[in-house]
């Protein structure tokens, strides 16, 4: 499997995020702790829940660290849309723009919304250029129209 490169943005968000789920992961443990064997059937159920939630983050986690053995590319002068970027988009002719950044899940944030790579809007986004129309299939079927405003490291 070939990864695609990363900026050293979307390199530092990654990090961020793995040290926040190896945290997450930590408390999690914790709570996975059988009480003793005693406690009642509330007691034992919270501990199922944490130990799935331990099995999910480990996946997440082991997820996050393939993606770092990515190769890094120094993003010098943004011209086109790559994985890394935070793009603004206007979906159709008079709506506010959109701003996201082209990345994966772990990225995600409250600040800007995460379109991966492989999705159809993160597909058509890839070498895009500012100024560019996209037309794309959604998840759902529907065609839809955006036109590229910015890109930005």
């Amino acid at each position: 499997m070939t990864l695609p490169a990363l900026s050293p943005s979307a390199r530092d968000a990654l990090e961020a995020r793995l040290a926040d789920l190896k945290s997450q992961r930590a408390q999690a443990a914790l709570e996975s702790i059988p009480p003793g064997g005693s406690g009642d059937a509330a007691d034992h159920a919270g501990n199922v829940e944490a130990l799935i939630r331990l099995e999910e983050l480990d996946v997440r986690i082991a997820n996050l660290q393939l993606q770092l053995q990515a190769p890094i590319v120094e993003v010098a002068n943004v011209a086109a849309a790559e994985i890394g970027s935070r793009v603004t988009l206007r979906f159709g002719d008079d709506e506010e723009p959109e701003e996201f950044l082209i990345g994966f899940v772990e990225q995600a944030s409250a600040r800007v919304d995460v379109v991966t790579p492989s999705s159809p809007l993160g597909t058509v986004l890839l070498g895009a250029h500012p100024g560019q129309r996209l037309n794309y299939r959604s998840s759902n079927g529907a065609e839809i129209t955006a036109t590229l405003i910015a890109v930005t490291a």
